[in-house]
């Protein structure tokens, strides 16, 4: 008798976990619906500074001790920035590179920032963006972050001949490069 009550007991229990799972697999589905078409409503924004704006005043170091300011990208050039913490860095450097690369005038008219606590932490990202750009290493909301407004990792921009933002986002490494 004792047995025969365990095992309907267990199979009531069962029974009784089955559909409470069933119903939890139900809900996920249904919020993963949700966040999706949320996601495809409202796109996430350039983590940067919006096409049309212009950067803020802003002075720095380059890594090489050279002072940079504004005033020497005006003319037009493409800034970037990175972050050891950041995954998908690793795989936009090569690509910022190698648009910096085919800018007019190299490297002088290409800005790599390198967000980091300490210059040791950033050796290895200055290491690969050097031979292609003007690099400084700062850290979180620094000088040039804060006048480019840049929230998120990897961010880049291109400006134009007056110092605007001609366009942001990852986009700005594949705009066609004019002279």
């Amino acid at each position: 008798m004792f047995v025969v009550a365990a095992v309907t007991l267990c199979g009531v229990l069962t029974v009784l976990n089955l559909i409470l799972t069933l119903g939890v697999i139900r809900r996920l589905r249904d919020h993963t619906d949700r966040l999706t078409d949320l996601a495809q409503a409202r796109p996430m924004p350039d983590p940067i500074i919006v096409p049309g704006s212009r950067p803020a005043a802003f002075a720095a170091d380059t890594v090489d001790a050279e002072p940079i300011t504004e005033a020497h990208l005006a003319g037009g050039g493409l800034v970037a920035f990175f972050s050891p913490t950041c995954g998908a860095c690793e795989e936009w450097i090569p690509r910022f590179a190698t648009a910096a690369r085919a800018l007019p005038d190299g490297r002088r008219r290409a800005l790599a920032v390198v967000v980091a606590p300490a210059e040791a932490d950033a050796a290895d990202m200055v290491a690969k963006l050097r031979d292609a750009a003007m690099v400084v290493v700062e850290e979180d909301k620094g000088p040039l972050a804060t006048a480019f407004k840049v929230f998120g990792y990897p961010a880049m921009c291109r400006l134009g001949e007056d110092g605007t933002v001609v366009s942001s986002g990852k986009d700005a490494v594949t705009v066609p490069v004019t002279a």
